[in-house]
């Protein structure tokens, strides 16, 4: 059995032994993907505590949706998508209990909803660049065409790349490598 059919494999084990009630699969499991869902956490929210509770509160919405997850995906996209969508309910809490707050102002209210959302300016710019770096990506050789997709665009962990790609992870982080040193240069010049 091939290494990446293998580690698929045990993955889905694991995650049939947590569905199951198994709270050592679960402790795995966790052990497994905090580093990378923290880090997928905190690229949404900047202030670190928030986001160790949001990392909580992934993992509390995994075990609970579990059962539910469809085994022919990446385990790592469907717990990516739930961190996710826990960093915008934050965000939308945090509006709700600013905006219901007694003793604020209106200035303070409309700071705080302006310093939240980026402006049009902002939006557009962000845009601009994530349209430039998918041209640029797919400029690439197609050998780091890929592995740049899913690391720059798609914020996938290395480890996750060499799992979806069956790839060594050396390999991976060699390819990232070049094709972040081949995309510095276009965008150079």
């Amino acid at each position: 059995m091939a290494k990446s059919t293998k580690n698929i494999y045990n993955n889905n084990l694991l995650i049939e032994r947590a569905i199951k009630g198994d709270q050592s699969a679960c402790t795995t499991i966790v052990n497994i993907y905090w580093s990378a869902v923290f880090g997928h956490i905190v690229s949404y929210i900047s202030q670190i505590e928030d986001a160790e509770d949001i990392c909580q509160e992934t993992f509390q919405k995994c075990f609970k949706n579990l059962p539910g997850y469809n085994q022919k995906y990446a385990f790592s996209t469907w717990l990516y998508t739930i961190a996710e969508n826990c960093s915008i309910d934050f965000y939308r809490k945090r509006k709700l209990s600013i905006l219901s707050s007694d003793n604020l102002n209106s200035e303070e209210v409309i700071s705080a909803i302006t310093n939240s959302v980026p402006g049009p300016e902002e939006s557009m710019i962000n845009t601009q660049e994530i349209e430039s770096l998918i041209k640029s990506i797919h400029r690439l050789d197609p050998k780091y065409r890929k592995i740049a997709e899913l690391r720059f665009i798609h914020e996938y962990p290395m480890e996750e790349i060499s799992k979806e790609l069956s790839i060594p992870l050396n390999t991976v982080k060699t390819r990232i490598s070049r094709a972040k040193k081949t995309l510095i240069e276009q965008w150079k010049n």
